[in-house]
């Protein structure tokens, strides 16, 4: 398990080495600009806006995307995306305890609320903090902040709405649960609410007088895990349940010492759990969850397993990590590729959704477009509706794109070629599936 001590608000990421490749030499292909003169070039590189060639006798030329061909277009997309994506995997990452600040906001003893503010989070806890923990859970939380930065998934944390990100703490399982955490869970993210739930003893918290402080059980894996899916907010809807709870164990499981993450040490962390596994649960290493099953569960199955079949659910977790570790660092050269590849294409739905969304919100605006209560609305036939994103124009269209999104990762592979390779990559760690 997780040893916590100190950190907050101040990044602090120590570079590791980058894990990136120069892309491959081009060949001398034909072109076509806009207008469709033709001319031969060997294409050099691509930033998504202007392309630099090498012409025939050697001097480089450049052009801007538009003044090219449809066709010439179209293909500088698909070569873009066969790229090596570029990225620097951090070391560590933590916040710095000098910095941080913390901010009692009030405190109502009769009532049993008391609320809590760090630089992103606003917290209401039904006891009161000890000064001593309220840094140790501010830390963690602005900790958690910033790993999910500073990791190669492209997510920038941002509050769904107002200044902060809100959790609540309850003091036994009996209130967490009345304010809907779900059977056998020891935390929880409510995207519905955009607040975190945790109770007491998931975290391991104690009695102290008329305070509450920790105790020798405290750990934050909890927290971290509920965090994570707090922090990959707007990616939620976009993700299959084992990516979501994957990337979660993933963070929670990174080795967190003297208030930073230890990224570099991620296979401590997954050693670490494994040993856990192995030592002080009663099946040890679970049999992995069958991959044609995780990959089409929806999320009232998983919620359902979850209630109802606890071992089920745990090997559901358990191959959701092994999975998210070895895409992140055993598949293919060990360099993410396929992972990045799939989180790209996810942020390019995002962007899409969110475009729709705002024009939605913009044609509302418009005279002659009538919204009603129950969300249904009218509008004149002269004023064009939004087009919505392919992928969700239907079922069986989003069901088309889960499987598009799919075949990213299993890059020609089927399900029992991926087990059979995950397998023999942790045999390779000493780690028996």
């Amino acid at each position: 398990m997780r040893l916590i001590q100190i950190a907050s608000v101040s990044l602090l990421v120590l570079a590791a080495a980058s894990l990136a490749q120069l892309p491959p030499v081009e060949p001398v292909r034909g072109w076509k600009t806009s207008e469709g003169q033709p001319f031969q070039a060997s294409l050099q590189s691509f930033d998504g806006t202007t392309v630099f060639f090498k012409m025939p006798n050697g001097r480089p030329a450049q052009s801007s995307l538009t003044k090219l061909s449809a066709e010439d277009q179209q293909y500088l997309s698909e070569w873009q995306k066969r790229q090596p994506i570029k990225f620097t995997m951090p070391e560590f990452v933590g916040v710095d305890m000098a910095t941080l600040k913390t901010e009692v906001v009030s405190e109502d003893t009769a009532a049993g609320k008391f609320v809590y503010r760090t630089a992103h989070f606003e917290f209401e806890s039904e006891g009161k903090f000890k000064p001593s923990l309220l840094r140790e859970v501010a830390r963690d939380f602005e900790a958690t902040y910033e790993l999910l930065k500073a990791l190669p998934w492209n997510i920038d944390p941002k509050p769904p709405s107002g200044d902060y990100f809100h959790a609540k703490l309850f003091k036994d399982m009996a209130s967490y649960r009345a304010a809907g955490g779900p059977v056998n869970s020891g935390g929880v993210y409510s995207s519905r609410t955009e607040t975190f739930l945790v109770p007491f003893e998931s975290i391991g918290l104690k009695p102290l007088g008329t305070s509450f402080a920790k105790s020798e059980d405290f750990d934050s894996s909890t927290m971290v895990h509920e965090l994570t899916h707090q922090m990959m907010h707007f990616w939620l809807d976009f993700l299959p349940l084992w990516i979501a709870e994957g990337t979660a164990e993933y963070t929670a499981n990174l080795p967190l010492h003297a208030g930073r993450f230890r990224v570099a040490g991620a296979k401590t962390g997954l050693r670490e759990y494994v040993d856990h596994l192995k030592k002080r649960t009663v099946s040890g290493i679970p049999e992995p969850y069958p991959l044609e099953k995780l990959f089409d569960i929806s999320n009232n199955e998983w919620m359902e397993t979850m209630s109802q079949d606890p071992n089920s659910s745990h090997r559901m977790y358990f191959t959701s990590y092994l999975l998210v570790y070895y895409f992140m660092h055993l598949d293919g050269k060990g360099d993410a590729q396929r992972f990045l590849r799939y989180f790209r294409e996810v942020q390019g739905q995002r962007k899409e959704m969110e475009d729709y969304r705002k024009g939605m919100a913009e044609f509302f605006k418009k005279p002659g477009v009538q919204l009603k209560a129950d969300g249904s609305f009218t509008y004149r036939s002269d004023i064009p509706l939004p087009p919505k994103p392919a992928f969700v124009e239907s079922p069986s269209a989003q069901a088309d794109s889960q499987k598009k999104m799919l075949a990213i990762l299993l890059d020609g592979r089927s399900e029992a070629d991926l087990m059979k390779q995950i397998r023999s990559a942790y045999r390779q760690l000493g780690i028996k599936l």
